[in-house]
């Protein structure tokens, strides 16, 4: 069986200075794209939805998008202190249910998104989580 880690700052850590970061500053970083257009658009599907998670450079072209947006495994790349990051790694049995959400969410497709939204707002929670309301016992 093989342990997933998510990784966060953890509890009395001081918060990264930096908070908004634009495209250009997310070429490289780890499982994102090579290319702006395409880390954009992936920028894009992350903060889709949200308020207040992408905005316009000030004196400039450039957008910027919010930290919150991220996946939790990159927000240690993105640490401008100057100090290696120490991330503290937490199994999915230590992580917080919506760390959890957020990781499945975003491993998903955006079509497999789409569908399982989609899903859920026409036919409810038994049509996406079926194994939930079935009371045959698990082979």
């Amino acid at each position: 069986k093989e342990e997933i880690f998510l990784f966060h700052q953890g509890k009395g850590k001081k918060p990264m200075a930096k908070e908004w970061f634009t495209v250009k500053e997310c070429l490289g970083l780890p499982g994102f794209p090579g290319s702006e257009p395409a880390v954009r658009e992936r920028l894009y599907k992350y903060s889709e939805g949200k308020e207040g998670v992408r905005r316009k450079r000030v004196k400039s072209k450039a957008e910027e998008f919010h930290i919150s947006v991220f996946p939790l495994y990159v927000h240690r790349y993105l640490d401008d202190s100057g100090e290696e990051p120490t991330p503290e790694p937490i199994s999915l049995q230590e992580a917080e249910p919506e760390d959890i959400w957020e990781m499945m969410f975003r491993l998903l497709t955006p079509e497999q998104r789409k569908q399982v939204t989609g899903r859920f707002k026409v036919r409810g929670m038994k049509a996406v989580f079926p194994f939930l309301f079935d009371d045959t016992p698990p082979r």
